[in-house]
């Protein structure tokens, strides 16, 4: 069964219905977005949308042919508009193919775009421990009576923008992870579905009696040779040479049409075993990030708090004796008393 990605519902009446309750503005609805105008970051993230949404378009457009147990026909001309396509195996095993790829471009896409988002952050943390925790700032600090390790306001509400920025793009990478794992769901649950239709087929062709017949015709000349069945010199006493020869060929015949059947089956399940391991490691790489996710929400939550705090120090800072301004005074005394006493020698 196909999963569905978009939802189909349009949720902006609901939206603006809570946001008039609560006296904001509101929402103008869904917008077109052009990528191109969009910082670094969010068009990647856009561009790979774009294509998950175009593979797992393409998997459902496939799926009924994909799953169809039918036998191509073979004609030079194209079927029917309204006639259902049915695909080869060739076919089928180019779908796997080119699904398994382009699944592991886009994970690749992926991390190669939270490995981006990693060193700006950590290119950020540094220019901003250098603005605000340079010697200058520092001085500042000490001069206007707070300790050293206080972050002033503007420095908490910087960590706080940062921090927003960063929930909200490993939302987005979060969000483009599990679309790709959805996409790897669906080709997962097409392929499961061959299987189980290829091993279903291929029983109720197969004779109840077909597997004792094999047995009995690779183990048949050698155990009559060694014992001397009297059933089976009997029964090849009532053919001729020409009939043996021909059930012979039909038996070589049954077992390669048998034998390629299991070779489809065989690859089926190679190629399910390796999309089920982008599977795993996709649905790995989720509860990460979710993990990740509620950590920075809870950084974020506590921010508020965080900064009203700050602000309650700085005010006890600035009204409670300073070291600094004591050492100004005291200076600015010791001056004065150096030129008038100079003026008066």
């Amino acid at each position: 069964m196909a999963h569905a990605i978009l939802p189909s519902a349009d949720l902006t009446p609901e939206f603006n219905a809570l946001l008039k309750e609560r006296g904001a503005p509101s929402a103008a609805g869904r917008k077109s977005v052009d990528a191109d105008a969009l910082e670094g970051f969010l068009s990647e993230a856009y561009r790979i949308n774009s294509h998950m949404s175009r593979l797992h378009r393409e998997l459902r457009d496939v799926r009924q042919a994909y799953l169809s147990t039918a036998q191509p026909r073979r004609s030079l001309g194209r079927s029917a508009p309204g006639q259902p396509r049915v695909l080869t195996d060739r076919e089928r095993e180019e779908v796997d193919a080119n699904a398994k790829q382009m699944i592991r471009e886009l994970n690749a896409g992926i991390r190669a775009l939270d490995e981006a988002e990693q060193l700006r952050r950590e290119t950020e943390m540094v220019v901003m421990r250098g603005k605000f925790a340079g010697g200058l700032s520092a001085l500042s600090k000490w001069a206007s009576g707070g300790a050293a390790a206080t972050k002033s306001t503007e420095h908490a509400a910087a960590e706080a923008r940062a921090r927003q920025t960063d929930v909200h793009r490993d939302g987005v990478v979060w969000f483009l992870r599990q679309r790709l794992e959805q996409c790897c769901r669906t080709q997962q649950d097409m392929m499961e579905t061959r299987l189980t239709r290829e091993m279903n087929k291929s029983r109720v062709f197969m004779p109840p009696t077909l597997a004792d017949f094999v047995t009995s015709a690779k183990a048949g000349p050698s155990l009559g040779s060694r014992t001397g069945d009297p059933y089976e010199a009997a029964a090849r006493q009532g053919l001729t040479e020409e009939q043996i020869h021909m059930f012979e060929e039909d038996n070589k015949d049954m077992m390669k049409h048998y034998e390629s059947k299991l070779d489809k089956v065989r690859t089926a399940e190679k190629s399910l075993v390796e999309i089920s391991e982008l599977q795993s490691l996709l649905v790995n790489n989720l509860a990460t990030q979710s993990t990740h996710i509620e950590q920075l929400v809870a950084d974020s939550l506590s921010t508020t708090d965080n900064v009203g705090g700050g602000n309650k120090q700085l005010k006890k800072a600035a009204q409670r004796p300073s070291a600094a301004r004591y050492t100004f005074f005291a200076a600015s005394g010791l001056c004065a008393f150096l030129v008038l006493w100079d003026l008066l020698i």
